[in-house]
């Protein structure tokens, strides 16, 4: 056992926040539950015991009320840009190359586990190695690092990735989704997850255009809508607590405003439309859902005069706010005979 504090970064919180938002479930009161607060997550690079984090990955599975929930996340997420995938893929060379680099990168910076290879005949394993006992099961803790770990494989090895002849070793083989039914999952214990596949896959060269690189020889546009995506989401939970600003938009997301601006303009939008998309579909939602007037719709969203409010109103959506909802209570009721 080691020595260090098992510890890992709140950064890597972010992907199941924008997830909860996506499933409808507040990530603050999430949160809440193992003493973090959503700020802290999306503004900082602070680190916490890994504990909280196994706590926080239970918490959102049993929030969302499915157990699969991490592992489809892990799976769903785009590495590239990831420190670690980078250096990988600057070595070049083989399957067997890239899994090295991006271990040593990976051991460099992490506290609670250590990542390895190993290759027994025509086998070869790769999986993690827990440096301390848990307290809790961390079945979705490994649900989420089997999802990324698959996700990088199948994007390393290209059209010669091949489910059957996989087999995929973790606590609790029930967090793993129905499409990862083709694989071969046994139960494992507390202490790590382990993938095995074929060694003759290490030989191989790294597809490039399926994982992507820091060159630009990859398509870009699938990341950059997830970024918008991911965007979205985060705004839309903060905007009615006052309003944002463009600073806030892109302290949330820990980027310059300036580079905020640029990945915004590679989608052909600005942080100034997305605040006001975002402003527009909170108010909608509020007039449709709630009994809030007016008034405190807009002081929700940071206008301190009702009409500049208002007006914002009219413009995007053809109606003012009053009307809109008058017609949302029609529609509701019917006409009355």
């Amino acid at each position: 056992m080691t020595k260090r504090l098992p510890l890992a970064k709140l950064s890597l919180l972010r992907p199941l926040i924008t997830a909860l938002s996506e499933r409808g479930v507040d990530p603050e009161i999430v949160l809440e539950r193992v003493g973090l607060t959503e700020g802290a997550v999306l503004s900082g690079d602070e680190a916490v015991h890994i504990m909280v984090v196994h706590q926080f990955l239970e918490a959102c599975a049993e929030a969302v009320e499915d157990l699969t929930f991490c592992a489809s996340v892990g799976s769903r997420l785009d590495p590239r840009g990831w420190p670690m995938i980078e250096s990988a893929l600057s070595a070049g060379g083989s399957l067997a190359d890239f899994l090295s680099t991006f271990i040593s990168r990976a051991n460099e910076v992490t506290s609670s586990v250590t990542t390895y290879l190993e290759i027994r005949g025509d086998q070869a394993i790769y999986g993690e190695t827990r440096l301390f006992r848990p307290t809790i099961l961390p079945a979705q803790n490994d649900g989420f690092m089997v999802g990324l770990s698959l996700g990088i494989l199948r994007r390393a090895v290209g059209d010669r990735f091949d489910s059957g002849e996989m087999t995929i070793v973790l606590c609790n083989p029930d967090v793993l989704p129905a499409n990862f039914s083709k694989f071969k999952r046994l139960k494992g214990d507390e202490m790590g997850f382990r993938l095995k596949f074929p060694s003759k896959w290490l030989v191989h060269s790294v597809d490039r255009k399926v994982l992507g690189n820091s060159v630009g020889t990859c398509d870009q546009t699938n990341e950059v809508s997830r970024f918008l995506a991911d965007f979205r989401a985060v705004i839309a939970h903060r905007i009615g607590q006052g309003g944002l600003s463009a600073n806030d938009a892109a302290t949330l997301v820990s980027m310059s405003r300036a580079t905020l601006a640029r990945r915004l303009a590679k989608e052909k939008t600005s942080v100034s439309d997305e605040l006001r998309r975002a402003k527009i579909a909170y108010a909608k939602d509020r007039l449709r859902t709630s009994g809030d007037t007016v008034d405190e719709i807009a002081g929700a969203l940071g206008y301190s005069d009702r009409s500049n409010f208002s007006r914002a109103f009219r413009e995007a959506v053809g109606l003012s706010p009053r009307a809109f909802r008058s017609r949302i209570d029609v529609n509701r009721t019917g006409p009355e005979t």
